[in-house]
């Protein structure tokens, strides 16, 4: 049983609202938790991309912690802070203090995130061996805490800059509606298709494709002279090679891979792709790889089971060697309906050619956006019979597959390229790409998001009724908890999920 659009936009309300009167108690641990509810609706389904009121309620919560404001303050126009919520070494942290090091900057580099795992050792391993990079790692019992551990560290530092590389819902959004003016603030856009809050609390924000830029000028509410265009490109990830299945040796191997939503589609259009490829060349063999979870594993041996592809498709799982991984296959295949700038440009670095379908109209397709900076050409295909020639070209031509791919590893913006656009784009605040817009169709991404609510593998449904209790769940959204009722009621009498 699933949640309506209406039903979704009645619970973030909710949430708001709850958000609202924790705070006019005091109550900031609460508002901002409430607030990390409706960050986390709003960016699963995205019908909106900014909202100005949970932005002031961020500047209050920022302004009741720190209710004494800087008064003539000095920055130091050699120093730079850079806030980042992620610690992994393949989305943009790297690339950033890589530059900042080389432009003889001193940075200072902080994080609220607590994560230990594989992923942040291998980030922080690396990013320790960057010249003139100091790294801070705050904590904090409470949220208050961590919002005046992150202020302090960044007053303390005395930066001309400050860059921003957060989540929907960050711990230092309060804390830049109160540090002083004199410090400029950039939000690097990663997150450009989706919800997030702090477009009322920085100066500019760093685009790296038009479709961002549509949407920031569109639906954020940000001026055009606050967009800065810089694309960016992958960091090689040391990790070594794990190799592939045994089954695989002798073969042509088609690789591709992606968080679970990008390849989920009502008409599984994605593992049709790959079907039709499977079926039609016997030599090839294709992995798949994504972070675990339950049900999409479940489904994932299912098409492999059904369609007999045992020995033939591989689901992989997470990989952490994913450099490595592009560095040894054959082809690239993006995901659908969704892609991502990552692996293509990962693929693109290791001279791998990519193969792309997307809906024909899709506004946020990335590919070309991603890859093509100083040479402009097509890759993707909207054309399901233009897309089986390309697959079949790349996979029967090894002279034309190499050709691709070193096309697109040309055509990307290299690292020397990235420092020296950033230093000038940081000087002068313009951007040195031109900002350029891209039609998008808000309604086609609005399905979209919403048809993963009917063939994901998780439950909206579950997540409002546990955040916000029965009793205001029955309050904010009546039907809901209704139908949470009933599916209780359904589970118990029959065991059986509705």
């Amino acid at each position: 049983m699933r949640t309506t659009p209406k039903e979704i936009q009645q619970a973030y309300n909710g949430f708001k609202d709850l958000a609202r009167k924790s705070l006019e108690a005091h109550k900031v641990g609460n508002a901002l938790g409430y607030m990390d509810c409706c960050a986390i609706l709003a960016q699963q389904f995205n019908w909106i991309y900014a909202d100005d009121e949970l932005e002031l309620m961020e500047k209050r919560i920022g302004e009741q912690l720190l209710s004494e404001p800087v008064t003539d303050y000095e920055v130091d126009p050699g120093r730079v802070v850079l806030f980042d919520d992620f610690c992994a070494t393949y989305i943009l942290a790297v690339q950033y203090l890589d530059a900042l090091s080389t432009m003889g900057k001193k940075v200072l580099y902080v994080t609220s995130n607590s994560s230990q795992n594989e992923v942040t050792k291998t980030f922080f391993d690396r990013i320790s061996q960057i010249p003139n990079v100091e790294i801070l790692k705050v904590t904090g019992k409470t949220y208050s805490e961590v919002i005046l551990s992150i202020y302090h560290s960044v007053l303390d530092f005395h930066p001309s800059k400050l860059l921003l590389h957060i989540k929907a819902s960050s711990r230092i959004i309060p804390a830049l509606h109160v540090l002083p003016n004199q410090i400029e603030k950039y939000l690097i856009n990663l997150a450009d298709q989706t919800f997030w809050l702090g477009a009322r609390s920085i100066d500019y924000c760093i685009e790296f494709r038009p479709f961002g830029v549509s949407v920031s000028l569109e639906r954020r509410g940000l001026k055009r002279e606050q967009l800065l265009m810089q694309p960016f490109y992958p960091v090689k990830d040391p990790n070594p090679f794990q190799g592939f299945p045994e089954e695989s040796k002798g073969h042509l191997t088609i690789f591709s891979g992606g968080d679970i939503y990008k390849i989920l589609d009502s008409r599984r259009t994605y593992w049709k792709l790959v079907k039709m490829i499977l079926d039609k060349h016997p030599n090839v063999v294709f992995l798949f790889a994504t972070k675990h979870n339950p049900m999409g594993d479940a489904a994932i041996k299912k098409f492999v089971s059904e369609n007999h592809f045992e020995g033939r498709f591989f689901y992989v799982g997470f990989r952490p060697d994913i450099f490595e991984v592009l560095n040894h296959c054959d082809i690239y295949m993006g995901t659908f309906p969704a892609s991502g700038s990552l692996m293509t440009q990962l693929a693109a670095t290791n001279a791998t050619p990519v193969l792309q379908y997307y809906y024909p109209g899709t506004p946020d397709d990335e590919t070309e956006q991603a890859l093509c900076i100083n040479e402009k050409f097509p890759i993707s295909f909207q054309d399901i019979d233009k897309f089986m020639q390309e697959a079949d070209h790349l996979i029967t031509d090894a002279r034309y597959r190499k050709q691709q791919g070193e096309r697109i590893k040309h055509a990307m913006i290299s690292p020397e390229q990235f420092n020296t656009v950033l230093e000038q784009t940081l000087e002068t605040n313009r951007s040195q790409f031109p900002v350029e817009t891209k039609v998008v169709d808000y309604a086609h991404l609005d399905n979209r998001w919403y048809e993963l609510e009917k063939c994901g593998f998780g439950s909206t449904l579950s997540f409002i009724v546990g955040e916000l209790g029965k009793k205001n769940c029955k309050k904010y959204v009546p039907t809901l908890y209704y139908k949470k009722q009933i599916m209780s009621f359904m589970k118990k009498c029959f065991n059986k999920d509705v």
